[in-house]
């Protein structure tokens, strides 16, 4: 049976993102959406089919009698087996309003923009892997209070002496909150759904199933328990944080524990998923289906990088040789300060790539008390992905993979300062071998920084997929 039936003639129904009616592509009928939902709830036409992808599990929710062809998530041409299932019904859905065309050009311009995309993904971006997929989102909500005692202070300023005067406080602490949110698909990386989630729930309108004609939905496998731990702590760490003033009186709650109430909902938000994949690695992009917003991983192009780094390099070391001569030690010094800016990069590169490998910074995947454990040395997280960035343990090893290399040339620095020589040639040669070594973190940097722009194929295990026929 199909979801989306029309009613005339018994072909397929989809929804009409420019008209924002049920269009029959076979008989041309054009229906209301209000018109066709209550069609639906007549007929209670409220299974889903659940497409599954025989090669890493992925699985979207389908409303209508489509055979998936191509997974979105491990980027396989594959044939998906295909089940009746019942999906829990959102609370609210934001619809489409930016067409496949429209995503794919807005994406076909961050590939541009970007200036250094390869050359094999401007050629081969198009829209045969962009679909329209709805991720369900939890929003919470939550309310606060809490008694608390603790010092304040005032200050006055008077000429060049400044008066502190010291209180004790004792208060009552009531705050509200709203709108932080979630993705609960655990297929979707939590850092593509945080750079693309530009979206605004007020718009969100109730759900129907109508709205699903012709796209797929992640039915969301993460528990929102999984997250209200989180929002919780967020909550009690804003209200130990703030600065308050009463009277004048500045003063922190830092010591008061909140009774916090969190309430969540759970609304799909519209996204157009890109998939591309080349050899054993898959990069994504995903465009905000609300507002058009892109988000994407994109490899820099190596012989491009090289050609334009050659260019400019070329430039001012014209430009350097005209008008000033460099002496041998600061010469060397500068040499090594070229080095260590690489090494950082790099360093904290290969860092965040040993994250992203690893799904460190993905709560939806590795949950709430792995992500404590996972976090800075301390093992307890040092902010939020919605506050601030997280420190994640990074073994030595892999912080010394790209920082040995500096360490080298501050050594050979160190050796040629301290050994008193006066031979120029001595100093310029510790240069090039430092300009070498800064060379070769280049070619680094780029191998990591294509690696941080794509992931592992198959990249999920038992995650939710699409279909690039959509």
């Amino acid at each position: 049976m199909k979801a989306f039936e029309c009613p005339h003639c018994g072909a397929q129904m989809t929804y009409d993102i420019a008209k924002k009616v049920m269009s029959c592509a076979y008989c041309g009928s054009e229906i209301r959406r209000e018109e066709y939902q209550e069609y639906l709830d007549k007929n209670r036409l409220y299974t889903t089919n659940e497409l599954v992808c025989p090669q890493c599990g992925a699985a979207v929710l389908s409303y209508d009698d489509t055979i998936s062809s191509f997974c979105s998530y491990c980027g396989s041409p594959v044939a998906f087996t295909k089940r009746i299932v019942e999906d829990s019904k959102p609370d609210g859905i934001i619809p489409f309003a930016v067409t496949k065309e429209e995503a794919s050009e807005k994406y076909r311009k961050k590939l541009k923009d970007t200036g250094f995309a390869p050359r094999w993904l401007l050629e081969g971006g198009g829209t045969e892997k962009l679909i329209g997929l709805y991720i369900p989102y939890y929003v919470f909500d939550a309310s606060a209070s809490g008694h608390g005692k603790s010092k304040g202070e005032n200050r006055t300023t008077s000429g060049n002496s400044t008066i502190v005067r010291e209180y004790e406080m004792e208060y009552d602490l009531d705050a509200s909150y709203s709108g932080t949110r979630f993705d609960a698909a655990e297929a979707f990386p939590d850092c593509m759904s945080e750079s693309v989630d530009t979206f605004d729930p007020e718009k969100a309108q109730d759900f129907e199933t109508s709205y699903l004609a012709g796209f797929y939905a992640d039915g969301g496998n993460v528990s929102e328990t999984v997250y209200a731990d989180v929002v919780e702590q967020l909550v009690v760490n804003d209200i130990r944080g703030r600065t308050y003033k009463h009277d004048g009186i500045s003063f922190k709650a830092s010591t008061v524990t909140p009774e916090v109430e969190i309430r969540s909902k759970k609304i799909l938000f519209p996204v157009w998923l890109h998939t591309y994949r080349k050899g054993d690695r898959i990069s994504y992009a995903a465009i905000n289906g609300q507002n058009g917003d892109v988000a994407a991983e994109i490899p820099a192009d190596k012989g491009r990088y090289l050609k334009y780094s050659l260019i400019v390099a070329a430039v001012l070391a014209s430009i350097l040789n005209l008008f000033l001569t460099i002496p041998p030690t600061p010469f060397l010094i500068v040499s090594e300060i070229i080095l260590l800016l690489f090494g950082c990069s790099l360093r904290k590169l290969t860092g965040d790539v040993y994250v992203r490998e690893n799904h460190l910074d993905d709560l939806g995947k590795i949950g709430a008390e792995n992500l404590s454990r996972a976090a800075s040395p301390d093992g307890a997280a040092t902010g939020s992905a919605k506050t601030s960035p997280l420190s994640f343990r990074v073994p030595a090893s892999v912080r010394l993979k790209g920082w040995w290399r500096t360490l080298v040339g501050l050594a050979v620095v160190a050796a040629v300062l301290l050994s008193g020589t006066v031979i120029d040639s001595v100093f310029y040669g510790a240069a090039a071998f430092n300009i070498v070594l800064a060379l070769w973190s280049v070619f680094d940097l780029l191998k990591e920084q294509r690696l941080l722009a794509s992931r592992d194929v198959p990249i999920f295990t038992m995650k939710r997929g699409g279909d690039g026929n959509a």
